[in-house]
């Protein structure tokens, strides 16, 4: 199963999206696909499309996706890295409106030079050649931005 999440920013981002129908018109891959769209407004006959997913839903589709297709939201991505998954991500850029700035593409652009990603910016298909021989890197490094974000929620939901 391939995840995908974009995030739940107020931008759309069916860049990402119309990228992977093309994956899967061009390369017809033998994943089902599930993505999680926040506010991008969008339909698919390939794609399984959920507007906003519960955390512990989310957790489980992280874990039990052989792939996770991301933007480049620190949250996500560093919680793939440590469920040790492989991970094409896709920044969000300023010229299409996706992000006021392109600061995202410096996060996607040292995770992948370190190993632990691909860089699907500008093609998935181009990083979806490159899964086969991918071998993610191991997280060495503690994030706990998901951990306290986790904690932030739950005390404001139990107030």
């Amino acid at each position: 199963m391939v995840f995908i999440t974009l995030g739940t920013q107020g931008n759309q981002f069916p860049r990402c999206l119309q990228m992977i129908e093309e994956l899967i018109e061009k390369l017809h891959p033998e994943h089902e696909f599930i993505a999680q769209l926040g506010n991008t407004r969008y339909t698919s006959e390939h794609i399984k499309c959920l507007d906003f997913v519960a955390e512990n839903d989310f957790k489980e589709y992280i874990a039990k996706a052989d792939i996770v297709i991301t933007h480049a939201g620190s949250g996500a991505l560093f919680s793939s890295i440590q469920k040790g998954k492989k991970i094409i991500a896709v920044a969000r850029l300023q010229r299409y409106h996706e992000m006021t700035n392109d600061h995202q593409t410096e996060l996607v652009k040292k995770l992948t030079e370190d190993g632990y990603i691909l860089d699907g910016t500008d093609s998935i298909i181009e990083a979806w050649n490159k899964l086969d021989g991918f071998t993610p890197r191991v997280c060495d490094f503690e994030s706990t931005i998901p951990y306290e974000i986790g904690k932030m929620i739950d005390t404001w939901l139990n107030n």
